[in-house]
């Protein structure tokens, strides 16, 4: 008897790992081929065969597609969650997805079955973050919950996403931060600034780009031609045309030696020179040499290249595990 048990529970338990997203993460990619897109798995198996006309990866479970003209949402199991019929959709964010009405032309937020769960319409806004999302009805921004209604006023000439509890806002030619109660945790003299992430944000003087911290301290002088935001405790400027990294403190991480940089993501960063992609670590340090046509983040220790005028992957030693034959792709990302 004790045997008996012990073996079931083993089964059990083999059947639990073996079930997609039970104790282990999944991850698909979005790829084009023969025009029509579909999604992998990252042992090139087709999960959901080809047959859309564009994609997003999947985002909370479900990924947005096109249809002809029309967008709608499938499920891991290439069904639809929530039929094709909106002129544009974007990806879910804390439950809500905004999307284009067909009848109005404007923008609503559904749910995951298709459903408004208020019935405001918006000339434009953005995703849900922190409980917030920024969202104009006329000319100006404001924050609404997710009733629909607003927390803080429209009453700004612009607004963006929260991040890190502060959401970046311009009115009357001032630049700064709202914390979630619509007060100004951050007021400045700046013309122009960026989101705040890992505590630091793109900002832009009279001089040029740099970044400041929470406080409105300058991390980095803003004297450069442009600045872009941090990722996992690293962010670039660019000088002389040439960009290169700081970390958090405002140290220096490489020289200013790419013609073009992405965010770092699974530890390191696409960069480019001359006409070539490779990649850094976070030291700064050349990982894969410049020998792709365009490369895209990490993620779960897989990248997307192109070598060529076809995509494959490669894994983190330069190693490609994807022959390039798709059209196009997207990096891999968690299902749920």
């Amino acid at each position: 008897m004790k045997t008996w048990v012990k073996f079931s529970s083993v089964v059990v338990l083999l059947f639990i790992l073996l079930i997609p997203g039970a104790g282990a993460q999944t991850c698909l990619a979005g790829v084009s081929e023969n025009g029509k897109w579909g999604f992998i798995d990252n042992q090139g198996n087709w999960v959901i065969k080809p047959g859309f006309d564009d994609a997003h990866n999947f985002s909370e479970g479900l990924a947005a597609v096109r249809s002809g003209s029309n967008w709608g949402y499938i499920s891991v199991s290439g069904a639809w969650a929530v039929s094709p019929v909106y002129k544009r959709a974007e990806d879910f964010s804390e439950g809500l997805a905004r999307v284009i009405d067909p009848h109005t032309g404007d923008w609503i937020y559904i749910d995951k079955t298709g459903k408004q769960p208020f019935g405001e319409h918006f000339a434009n806004c953005m995703n849900f973050s922190e409980g917030l999302a920024a969202a104009r009805v006329s000319s100006r921004w404001g924050y609404i919950d997710k009733t629909g209604k607003y927390v803080i006023p429209d009453q700004y000439e612009h607004a963006e996403t929260f991040s890190e509890g502060m959401g970046r806002v311009a009115v009357d030619n001032v630049y700064g931060f709202l914390n979630p109660a619509g007060e100004w945790a951050l007021k400045t003299n700046l013309e122009n600034i960026r989101d705040m992430n890992d505590g630091v944000a793109p900002a832009k003087g009279k001089r040029g780009w740099g970044f400041i911290d929470r406080t409105g301290k300058e991390v980095v002088p803003a004297i450069f031609e442009h600045a872009r935001n941090f990722s996992e405790g690293l962010g670039c400027v660019r000088d002389n045309g040439l960009w290169g990294y700081y970390d958090v403190t405002g140290k220096p991480v490489t020289a200013y030696a790419f013609s073009k940089c992405r965010d770092f993501s699974d530890g390191m960063a696409a960069v480019r020179v001359g006409k070539l992609w490779g990649y850094i670590d976070k030291t700064g340090k050349t990982v894969l040499a410049p020998q792709f046509q365009q490369a895209l983040d990490f993620f779960n220790g897989f990248a997307p290249v192109r070598v060529g005028e076809r995509w494959g992957y490669i894994d983190k030693s330069g190693k490609i595990f994807l022959s390039p034959r798709y059209e196009d792709a997207l990096p891999f990302a968690k299902v749920n």
